[in-house]
Protein backbone atom coordinates (compact mmCIF):
# COMPACT_ATOMS: atom_id res chain seq x y z
CA UNK A 1 0.00 0.00 0.00
CA UNK A 2 1.70 3.42 -1.11
CA UNK A 3 1.85 5.44 2.38
CA UNK A 4 -0.82 8.21 2.77
CA UNK A 5 0.67 12.12 3.56
CA UNK A 6 -0.86 14.03 6.28
CA UNK A 7 -0.68 17.22 4.59
CA UNK A 8 -3.95 18.92 6.35
CA UNK A 9 -4.91 20.52 9.74
CA UNK A 10 -7.99 22.03 10.43
CA UNK A 11 -9.05 24.79 12.53
CA UNK A 12 -12.28 26.59 13.64
CA UNK A 13 -12.05 30.17 14.87
CA UNK A 14 -14.41 32.97 15.04
CA UNK A 15 -12.14 35.68 13.31
CA UNK A 16 -9.85 33.37 10.68
CA UNK A 17 -7.78 36.17 9.38
CA UNK A 18 -6.89 37.91 12.55
CA UNK A 19 -5.68 34.30 13.76
CA UNK A 20 -3.99 33.73 10.68
CA UNK A 21 -1.68 37.07 10.72
CA UNK A 22 -0.70 35.51 13.76
CA UNK A 23 0.87 32.59 12.40
CA UNK A 24 2.02 34.72 9.58
CA UNK A 25 4.02 36.97 12.09
CA UNK A 26 5.05 34.51 14.88
CA UNK A 27 6.11 31.60 13.19
CA UNK A 28 6.44 32.81 8.92
CA UNK A 29 3.39 30.37 7.45
CA UNK A 30 2.59 31.65 4.11
CA UNK A 31 -0.90 32.49 3.03
CA UNK A 32 -1.93 30.70 0.01
CA UNK A 33 -5.20 30.62 -0.14
CA UNK A 34 -8.87 32.79 0.87
CA UNK A 35 -12.37 32.05 0.86
CA UNK A 36 -14.78 34.16 1.99
CA UNK A 37 -13.49 34.02 6.13
CA UNK A 38 -11.48 31.15 5.55
CA UNK A 39 -7.58 31.18 5.22
CA UNK A 40 -5.34 28.45 4.47
CA UNK A 41 -2.16 29.00 5.46
CA UNK A 42 1.05 26.77 4.11
CA UNK A 43 4.92 25.75 5.12
CA UNK A 44 6.02 23.70 2.46
CA UNK A 45 4.32 20.47 2.83
CA UNK A 46 1.37 20.91 5.26
CA UNK A 47 -1.63 23.29 5.09
CA UNK A 48 -3.05 24.85 8.27
CA UNK A 49 -6.73 25.60 7.42
CA UNK A 50 -8.01 28.44 9.69
CA UNK A 51 -12.04 28.03 8.79
CA UNK A 52 -14.83 29.93 10.22
CA UNK A 53 -17.17 28.66 13.08
CA UNK A 54 -19.66 25.92 11.84
CA UNK A 55 -23.03 24.91 13.14
CA UNK A 56 -21.88 21.28 13.26
CA UNK A 57 -18.28 21.74 14.12
CA UNK A 58 -16.36 22.42 17.42
CA UNK A 59 -14.56 25.59 17.56
CA UNK A 60 -10.77 25.09 17.74
CA UNK A 61 -8.43 22.20 16.45
CA UNK A 62 -11.73 20.37 14.24
CA UNK A 63 -9.77 17.71 12.13
CA UNK A 64 -7.16 17.03 9.63
CA UNK A 65 -6.43 15.16 6.69
CA UNK A 66 -4.52 12.74 3.89
CA UNK A 67 -3.62 12.76 0.69
CA UNK A 68 -4.31 9.23 -0.24
CA UNK A 69 -3.19 7.36 -3.41
CA UNK A 70 -7.22 6.06 -4.25
CA UNK A 71 -10.12 7.33 -1.93
CA UNK A 72 -12.62 4.57 -3.28
CA UNK A 73 -10.21 1.67 -2.88
CA UNK A 74 -9.76 2.90 0.60
CA UNK A 75 -13.16 2.51 1.77
CA UNK A 76 -13.13 -1.56 2.59
CA UNK A 77 -9.64 -1.13 4.24
CA UNK A 78 -11.07 1.47 6.40
CA UNK A 79 -14.81 -1.22 7.07
CA UNK A 80 -12.03 -3.57 8.18
CA UNK A 81 -9.98 -1.13 10.20
CA UNK A 82 -12.78 0.23 12.40
CA UNK A 83 -13.56 3.79 11.00
CA UNK A 84 -16.95 4.89 11.25
CA UNK A 85 -19.26 7.57 9.46
CA UNK A 86 -17.13 7.48 5.89
CA UNK A 87 -18.96 10.20 3.82
CA UNK A 88 -18.52 12.09 0.79
CA UNK A 89 -18.43 16.05 1.28
CA UNK A 90 -19.74 18.60 -0.78
CA UNK A 91 -18.20 19.28 -4.26
CA UNK A 92 -16.02 23.01 -4.24
CA UNK A 93 -13.97 21.84 -1.10
CA UNK A 94 -10.66 22.93 -1.68
CA UNK A 95 -9.00 19.86 -0.11
CA UNK A 96 -11.37 17.01 1.31
CA UNK A 97 -13.21 14.54 -1.17
CA UNK A 98 -14.38 12.04 1.65
CA UNK A 99 -14.44 12.27 5.80
CA UNK A 100 -14.31 9.54 7.88
CA UNK A 101 -13.92 9.23 12.04
CA UNK A 102 -11.15 6.85 13.48
CA UNK A 103 -12.15 4.21 15.65
CA UNK A 104 -12.30 6.67 18.92
CA UNK A 105 -14.08 9.13 16.51
CA UNK A 106 -10.97 12.06 15.23
CA UNK A 107 -12.67 13.04 12.13
CA UNK A 108 -10.49 12.95 9.71
CA UNK A 109 -10.29 14.29 5.84
CA UNK A 110 -9.44 12.05 2.78
CA UNK A 111 -8.52 13.50 -0.70
CA UNK A 112 -7.29 11.51 -3.91
CA UNK A 113 -6.06 15.27 -5.53
CA UNK A 114 -4.43 17.47 -2.61
CA UNK A 115 -5.00 21.26 -3.10
CA UNK A 116 -5.17 21.10 -6.69
CA UNK A 117 -7.72 23.90 -6.34
CA UNK A 118 -4.23 26.28 -5.05
CA UNK A 119 -2.75 27.70 -8.27
CA UNK A 120 1.14 26.25 -8.39
CA UNK A 121 2.70 29.42 -8.57
CA UNK A 122 1.21 29.95 -5.01
CA UNK A 123 3.07 27.35 -3.67
CA UNK A 124 6.13 28.60 -4.61
CA UNK A 125 8.69 28.95 -1.89
CA UNK A 126 7.88 32.87 -1.44
CA UNK A 127 8.51 32.67 2.27
CA UNK A 128 12.19 33.15 3.99
CA UNK A 129 12.46 29.38 5.20
CA UNK A 130 15.27 30.55 7.82
CA UNK A 131 12.12 32.95 9.59
CA UNK A 132 9.55 29.67 9.16
CA UNK A 133 8.26 27.71 12.11
CA UNK A 134 7.20 24.42 9.79
CA UNK A 135 4.42 22.59 11.52
CA UNK A 136 5.32 18.90 11.99
CA UNK A 137 3.33 17.35 14.94
CA UNK A 138 -0.56 16.53 15.67
CA UNK A 139 -1.00 15.14 18.81
CA UNK A 140 -3.75 13.10 19.70
CA UNK A 141 -5.05 12.19 23.26
CA UNK A 142 -5.62 8.51 23.64
CA UNK A 143 -6.64 6.07 26.34
CA UNK A 144 -5.07 3.20 24.26
CA UNK A 145 -2.29 4.58 21.60
CA UNK A 146 -1.17 1.04 20.63
CA UNK A 147 -4.32 0.63 19.76
CA UNK A 148 -5.22 3.29 17.88
CA UNK A 149 -1.74 3.18 16.38
CA UNK A 150 -2.65 0.17 14.08
CA UNK A 151 -5.56 1.77 12.97
CA UNK A 152 -3.26 4.90 11.34
CA UNK A 153 -0.94 2.14 10.08
CA UNK A 154 -3.04 -0.27 8.81
CA UNK A 155 -5.25 1.96 6.98
CA UNK A 156 -2.66 5.13 6.11
CA UNK A 157 0.31 3.03 5.88
CA UNK A 158 2.36 5.00 8.76
CA UNK A 159 5.81 3.69 10.48
CA UNK A 160 5.39 3.71 14.02
CA UNK A 161 9.05 5.39 15.02
CA UNK A 162 8.91 5.37 18.91
CA UNK A 163 6.48 3.08 21.47
CA UNK A 164 5.95 3.07 25.06
CA UNK A 165 3.50 2.53 27.73
CA UNK A 166 1.86 5.85 27.58
CA UNK A 167 2.98 7.04 23.32
CA UNK A 168 2.95 5.87 19.91
CA UNK A 169 4.78 8.03 17.78
CA UNK A 170 3.69 7.60 14.03
CA UNK A 171 5.41 9.13 10.58
CA UNK A 172 4.78 9.71 7.11
CA UNK A 173 8.53 10.69 6.36
CA UNK A 174 7.38 14.13 7.16
CA UNK A 175 4.83 14.59 9.80
CA UNK A 176 4.83 13.00 13.55
CA UNK A 177 1.43 11.90 14.78
CA UNK A 178 1.65 11.68 18.13
CA UNK A 179 -0.34 9.18 20.04
CA UNK A 180 -0.56 10.16 23.75
CA UNK A 181 -2.08 9.04 27.03
CA UNK A 182 -1.49 11.82 29.24
CA UNK A 183 -2.49 9.77 32.40
CA UNK A 184 -4.68 10.44 34.38
CA UNK A 185 -6.04 12.77 32.26
CA UNK A 186 -9.45 10.84 30.84
CA UNK A 187 -9.65 13.02 27.90
CA UNK A 188 -9.08 11.71 24.53
CA UNK A 189 -9.34 14.00 21.24
CA UNK A 190 -7.34 16.06 19.08
CA UNK A 191 -4.94 17.89 21.71
CA UNK A 192 -2.64 20.16 19.41
CA UNK A 193 -0.25 20.65 16.84
CA UNK A 194 3.55 21.50 17.40
CA UNK A 195 5.78 23.14 15.20
CA UNK A 196 9.44 22.58 14.35
CA UNK A 197 12.27 24.99 16.20
CA UNK A 198 15.35 26.21 14.84
CA UNK A 199 18.69 25.47 15.55
CA UNK A 200 18.57 29.01 17.31
CA UNK A 201 15.22 29.48 19.25
CA UNK A 202 16.16 33.06 19.69
CA UNK A 203 14.19 34.36 17.09
CA UNK A 204 11.52 31.96 17.20
CA UNK A 205 11.04 33.83 21.18
CA UNK A 206 11.31 37.09 20.10
CA UNK A 207 8.59 37.24 17.75
CA UNK A 208 6.28 35.45 20.27
CA UNK A 209 7.29 38.08 23.28
CA UNK A 210 6.21 40.84 20.34
CA UNK A 211 2.97 39.00 20.02
CA UNK A 212 2.40 39.60 23.89
CA UNK A 213 1.81 35.57 24.64
CA UNK A 214 2.98 33.87 27.76
CA UNK A 215 5.50 30.85 26.95
CA UNK A 216 6.39 28.40 29.26
CA UNK A 217 8.90 24.98 28.66
CA UNK A 218 8.00 21.87 29.42
CA UNK A 219 9.31 18.01 28.98
CA UNK A 220 9.13 17.45 24.86
CA UNK A 221 6.36 14.53 24.80
CA UNK A 222 8.23 12.93 21.95
CA UNK A 223 12.70 13.54 22.43
CA UNK A 224 12.57 12.16 26.40
CA UNK A 225 15.42 14.59 27.86
CA UNK A 226 14.56 17.49 25.43
CA UNK A 227 12.17 20.12 26.33
CA UNK A 228 9.66 22.44 23.99
CA UNK A 229 7.39 25.31 24.48
CA UNK A 230 4.02 25.58 25.01
CA UNK A 231 2.28 28.76 24.54
CA UNK A 232 -1.56 29.64 24.00
CA UNK A 233 -2.48 31.09 20.44
CA UNK A 234 -4.45 34.26 20.97
CA UNK A 235 -7.97 31.91 20.66
CA UNK A 236 -6.45 30.27 23.73
CA UNK A 237 -5.75 26.66 21.57
CA UNK A 238 -2.64 25.13 22.90
CA UNK A 239 0.57 25.08 20.40
CA UNK A 240 4.26 23.50 20.77
CA UNK A 241 7.51 24.53 19.58
CA UNK A 242 9.50 21.46 19.80
CA UNK A 243 13.33 21.08 18.71
CA UNK A 244 14.77 25.11 20.39
CA UNK A 245 17.76 25.08 21.92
Amino acid sequence: MKQAKLVHIAVRYAEPRSLAQFYQRAFGLKEVLSNRRAVDLWDGYLFLAINPPSATGPMGLNHFGFVVDDVESLRPVLTRAGASKVVARPAGRSFTDWRVHDPEGNPIDLSGRGYNTIPAERLQNGTDDRAMNAVRRLVILSQNPEELARFYTAVFGMEAVKTAAHKVVLTDGMMQLVLLNLDPNPVSGLYCYGLAGKENSDETLRRLAESKLTVSWGPDWVDEGERQVHLRDPEENLVTVFGMN
